[in-house]
């Protein structure tokens, strides 16, 4: 069947991206200035519109790399298994990339990684979940979960698509960063 993902692959996911992006979320150090904040209007939601943008752009981004990816390998010729496995690949690295970029709304991911570089959970749970999938991915279980191996072009060139479909929203908290700089300066 050409599907991006089949119901097989959704429970993969909840199974690993779910618990591995709450415990390395979970992990994340307060923010350098949270003290120096004024507290927040009670009678703000928790859910604003300006987060459920955020959430659903970068939620689109993501799902436009995974089947674009997915789609470009079936149109040129590619393996149901293998255009499959493109898109679950991208939807598991970008989700822990994610992780990072939204540790912080101020922050960037950078200073997240730094934060908990020496964070021996949050090394042993991403390192983990890498292996994992590389262990899906280039053992016998890839038959049994209907995908295919990748060539190390290929990981490369998932692997980036992942990178690029996440830190893009790093450009955007950097012009966030300049206007509160300036607004704080006046």
């Amino acid at each position: 069947a050409f599907l991006l993902l089949l119901p097989l692959h959704v429970v993969l996911l909840e199974l690993i991206i779910d618990p591995t992006c709450s415990v390395v979320l979970e992990r994340q150090p307060a923010e350098k200035d949270v003290m120096e904040r004024k507290p927040r209007d009670t009678k703000e939601k928790l859910l604003t519109l300006k987060i459920l943008s955020k959430n659903i752009v970068q939620g689109l981004v993501i799902f436009a790399a995974a089947f674009g990816s997915y789609y470009a390998a079936i149109k040129n010729g590619y393996s149901a298994e293998l255009s499959r496995t493109f898109g679950l690949v991208i939807i598991m690295l970008s989700n822990l990339f994610l992780v990072q970029v939204n540790s912080s709304d101020k922050d960037s991911a950078l200073s997240s990684i730094k934060k908990l570089a020496k964070d021996k959970i949050m090394w042993a749970i991403n390192i983990g979940t890498v292996l994992l999938l590389l262990l899906i991915i280039y053992t016998p279980l890839n038959n049994v979960l209907k995908l295919a191996p990748l060539s190390l072009t290929q990981l490369f060139t998932v692997t980036a698509i992942a990178i690029i479909s996440v830190y893009w929203y790093e450009i955007v908290k950097f012009f966030n960063r300049i206007k509160t700089n300036k607004i704080n300066q006046k």
